[in-house]
């Protein structure tokens, strides 16, 4: 089935995995059980350690000390460490994007200009709400693995696609190449400016997500008030 042009770009679902073959329970907790619960324990300790190390300086070694596992268990699970963060990385960006999409669903009948801030806000507060997903972001910047890096880019196509579809479920009268080019405008403006202020000087956010809010609107060829 073709995708309409105003169909939310919603990454696909992130599915629990299984383990290769059943074994003994634990105690009370099934194998399969126990399997994803030491999944979710790698990806939580991959992200602590990429954000107090960096990506380059965690090594499988240190993931699996962090997490109170083995060497073993990480590879019944990854065959490296790029291919968990990899996943982790997908799963934190679907994340933020699902939560962006709800946010345009529930404001789109407000006005251009209060759904545009409500999901820079969304996007750019994601972080603060889900502390990991910005350790994995602030590790992904600096990994040198070509899929690492694949998938950022991904992520981010993903993230300027949906800001095209919102400008044209806002009504938009740009072309397509305009809309394409301002909402990656808009995208680059957010990911640079706003996520670093709202770090380095939390004061000044809210005015400064104000004029981006109306320089996003301006951009889509949107309504300001």
């Amino acid at each position: 089935m073709s995708q309409s042009p105003t169909d939310w770009p919603i990454p696909p679902e992130v599915t629990e995995p299984e383990p290769a073959r059943e074994r003994r329970s634990w105690g009370k907790v099934s194998h399969s059980d126990r399997y994803r619960r030491q999944r979710r324990d790698l990806l939580r300790a991959a992200a602590a350690l990429a954000a107090r190390e960096g990506y380059e300086k965690t090594r499988v070694a240190d993931i699996v000390a962090e997490a109170g596992l083995s060497k073993s268990t990480f590879y019944e699970h990854f065959a490296s460490k790029e291919d968990c963060f990899v996943e982790l990385n997908g799963r934190t960006s679907s994340q933020m994007l699902r939560e962006a999409v709800d946010t345009a669903e529930a404001t789109i009948d407000q006005g251009a200009a209060k759904c545009l801030g409500a999901v820079i806000r969304s996007l750019v507060g994601y972080a603060d709400r889900n502390p990991r997903l910005a350790e994995v972001l602030r590790a992904a910047i600096n990994a040198s693995e070509q899929s690492v890096l694949v998938q950022r880019e991904q992520n981010m196509h993903r993230v300027i696609h949906f800001f095209v579809t919102l400008g044209r479920r806002l009504g938009s009268p740009l072309d397509a190449d305009e809309l394409d080019l301002s909402a990656t405008i808009v995208v680059r403006g957010v990911t640079d400016i706003l996520a670093d202020l709202r770090r380095e000087d939390p004061k000044s956010f809210d005015e400064r997500l104000e004029q981006i809010t109306r320089l996003g609107c301006r951009a889509f060829g949107l309504p300001e008030a």
